[in-house]
């Protein structure tokens, strides 16, 4: 597997210089990426791409070649067996083959069959690793490779992992985060495994959740033969760091989809249900709860119990908020001192309204920047508080930077002082809150587009405390 993220030298067959290709959009991947390797366009029309002159075959090219990436038609197939088999027998260097074109054995007629089984039979009789066909690709934004065809990625160093039978998911979640307030989400590997025609989403699991750089992985499944297994690799990874899993075919009309789409059994969701939650295993119902969770772990501390107090400047979404957090069924109001009580009283508008009901205070719209911050450091110092959801709306007179900075500053400084506890903000909402938001990501607090998302992730962290405590060391 790591042939295909440490190569000397990359090759990509079919390279374009339209770039409304995809043989565009991967040479420009792994130029903004940074690569260093050696990029190789390889096009028999010759000319100039991205400032690199196009070679006519793959054994045209002089310098070694470790990793070959495939956008030419599957039709082309024949051709390009026959330049890497004189490529083997010239040089021997090719090490991993990214097969992004599609029209393989998933459009399901005799030609696409018989252009996958050639392919992997001629990687295999040279121990060449195959990845797709009829996949997006891989990243790793450490090692500055890009080898997707996705337009407008962030290359942010972090800490999140995904690994996905579906490109189109991969890429959603990938360009949302690109579209993040601060700028991009940061992540470390990222892995689409298209057909399995060799490497499957069981060997891409284990990978990218054994990877040091992984704090946290994420997987979008469909479907696998071998559930048991897929289930077990996700566990391993699970008894260290955490692991969420979207796993759709959740009815009986999406099972037949899944199938549809990827030609994997489905499976009994029930039995995927129950085994997740043996293994230690979050799973997500969205795309949108698949990106707050994979935000949250990779950031937060894990919280010490399940006391929440809500700071709310917003009597309606601070509602929503107790009811979500009642309905998630594994928290409890946080009760704090009376000299917590004592001190919000001081610092907060007359009118606020502190733990009425207990575990949640309203501070009002009459709340300025000084007030959210001071509230927010008398909570967390409080030993009664395991976790604070954070709610606030954008007003013309409520400095949000200002509000930004200070919580910035307050949760860092408490670090510091050894007082580390999940705070999870929503700041709503739209463009009014893009630079405060913005302001508090890039300091390691994700920011979440509504209460019920806030408490959504807060559940994974809660959950997956829970099991850490549980399992034997």
């Amino acid at each position: 597997m790591d042939s295909f993220f440490g190569s000397a030298g990359c090759a990509v067959i079919g390279a374009s210089a339209n770039p409304a290709k995809a043989g565009y959009q991967i040479l420009a991947n792994m130029v903004a990426a940074g690569y260093t390797g050696g990029l190789y366009p390889v096009n028999a029309s010759g000319g100039e791409i991205l400032g690199r002159p196009s070679r006519p075959s793959l054994d045209s090219i002089e310098n070694e070649v470790n990793l070959v990436v495939l956008s030419a038609p599957a039709s082309a197939t024949p051709d390009i067996l026959a330049q890497m088999d004189r490529r083997m027998r010239k040089r021997g260097d090719i090490r991993a083959v990214v097969c992004a074109a599609a029209g393989f054995a998933e459009v399901k007629t005799p030609e696409g069959t018989a252009w996958q089984k050639s392919l992997t039979e001629f990687c295999r009789s040279r121990g060449i690793r195959l990845l797709g066909p009829n996949c997006v690709g891989v990243i790793d934004v450490n090692r500055k490779v890009d080898t997707t065809f996705i337009a407008g990625i962030a290359h942010v160093p972090g800490g999140i992992s995904f690994v996905s039978q579906s490109g189109a998911v991969g890429a959603w979640l990938l360009m949302n985060w690109a579209a993040s307030p601060a700028g991009g989400v940061g992540f470390n590997k990222f892995v689409t495994v298209g057909n399995m025609a060799d490497v499957d989403i069981i060997e891409s699991v284990a990978y990218a959740g054994a990877d040091p750089a992984t704090r946290v992985l994420g997987v979008y499944v469909e479907g696998s033969a071998e559930a048991r297994r897929l289930v077990e690799a996700a566990g391993e990874v699970a008894r260290t760091k955490p692991v969420a899993v979207l796993k759709v075919g959740r009815t009986d009309e999406g099972a037949q989809a899944a199938s549809s789409h990827t030609g994997s059994l489905a499976g009994t969701d029930a039995l995927y249900d129950g085994a997740f939650r043996q293994h230690g295993i979050t799973r997500v119902r969205s795309v949108e709860e698949l990106s707050d969770v994979l935000r949250a772990f990779d950031s937060l501390p894990l919280p010490a119990g399940n006391r929440v107090f809500i700071l709310t400047q917003a009597g309606g979404p601070g509602i929503l908020c107790v009811d979500e957090l009642a309905s998630a069924g594994i928290f409890r109001p946080a009760r704090v001192s009376d000299a917590t009580k004592s001190a919000l009283k001081d610092c907060l508008p007359p009118i606020a309204s502190i733990c009425h009901p207990e575990g949640h205070a309203d501070i009002t719209a009459a709340a300025g920047a000084r007030e959210h911050v001071e509230s927010l450091e008398i909570l967390l110092r409080d030993p009664g508080v395991d976790a604070v959801l954070f709610i606030t709306v954008a007003t013309l007179f409520l400095d949000l930077a200002a509000m930004a900075r200070g919580i910035a500053e307050v949760v860092e400084r408490l670090r510091g002082e050894g007082v580390s506890k999940p705070v999870l903000p929503a700041v709503l909402s739209g463009d009014w809150t893009r630079e405060s938001r913005g302001i508090l990501e890039k300091a390691g607090i994700p920011t979440f587009e509504s209460p019920e998302r806030a408490v959504r992730a807060l559940a994974a962290l809660r959950g997956y405390a829970e099991f850490r405590g549980r399992r034997p060391s």
